[in-house]
């Protein structure tokens, strides 16, 4: 009864070491495919992607601006303390944002090819956050906006 329990141990032993090692050379395949990327693939992809990023720098850039200006009004209104740390509030989120945002463009400029792959996955992930916090973001602003279009008329 014992030797049947190890034959039995060894040969599940055997399958699981099979399927791992199947998995490697899987995984191994898949890396090989992704290194071997053209040179005309990669500049288009890189200029895609810092196209993508240079509009979302752009658009935080506005928002920046629609922000300086309304700490601007809020600095000759002492009764807007609340809004105005809200605003100083978001425009250093925003400065934040828009460093990282910088950084991942930066990264894109000193891309190789051999270091695409990382930097590419980087970029997006990067964008994905920075959209995802300026939507929210945008939507705490646009309340401020509001409040103060509704008082200046």
């Amino acid at each position: 009864m014992r030797t049947l329990f190890r034959i039995f141990a060894m040969i599940l032993l055997t399958g699981v070491m099979l399927s791992l090692s199947r998995c490697s050379n899987e995984r191994d395949r898949a890396n090989d495919t992704e290194i071997v990327v053209s040179e005309e693939d990669f500049q288009r992809e890189k200029t895609e992607l810092r196209k993508d990023l240079r509009e979302l720098r752009d658009d935080i850039d506005r928002e920046l601006k629609k922000i300086d200006r309304k700490i601007d009004r809020a600095a000759n209104n002492k009764d807007v303390d609340r809004d105005r740390a809200e605003l100083d509030k978001a425009n250093r989120e925003l400065t934040e944002v828009r460093s990282k945002l910088d950084k991942a463009l930066e990264d894109i400029e000193g891309a190789s090819k051999e270091t695409w792959s990382d930097v590419r996955v980087a970029a997006r992930n990067t964008s994905h956050d920075v959209k995802s916090a300026f939507r929210d973001m945008g939507n705490k602003l646009e309340a401020l906006f509001d409040d103060d279009d509704t008082q200046e008329q």
